[in-house]
């Protein structure tokens, strides 16, 4: 059994505005050698991302971001790995179909942006008020 983890980064807030908290997170030395760091999000030297205001935190406060392993691999399964195989699948069976009927090569691209775009869609409907269970502490 596999027992998953907490993921943490420190960041800093730098900007209060319309009932949001801006942190910024810089990208620590450890990143380089992260087994995800190509699907964490902090890609350039710093990023600032936005989180619901708590009271008490102002600009300026160090905190600490944390989020269960387990909602980043449900995230990157959602946003690439299902996408991938659906893209794959769906250029099969379009290609496959449009042989069968003669249908020239058209079907296969417009099949697979057309799938992948109602996937997409339909994603953002699902989850479209649901929030990343994300906790965010003073340092």
């Amino acid at each position: 059994m596999m027992i998953m983890g907490i993921k943490k980064h420190i960041g800093t807030i730098v900007k209060i505005e319309n009932n949001k908290m801006y942190i910024q997170f810089a990208k620590e030395a450890g990143c380089s050698s992260c087994e995800h760091k190509d699907s964490c999000g902090i890609t350039e030297e710093t990023n600032s991302f936005d989180f619901e205001l708590q009271e008490g935190f102002n600009v300026g406060d160090n905190v600490i971001v944390s989020i269960e392993e387990k909602t980043l691999y449900k995230s990157a399964l959602l946003i690439y790995i299902i996408p991938i195989i659906l893209i794959l699948f769906t250029a099969i069976v379009s290609n496959i179909i449009s042989t069968k009927l003669n249908l020239g090569e058209i079907l296969t691209p417009i099949a697979t942006l057309l799938v992948t775009a109602i996937y997409f869609v339909l994603l953002r409907i699902k989850f479209r008020n649901k929030k990343i269970d994300m906790k965010v502490e003073k340092l």
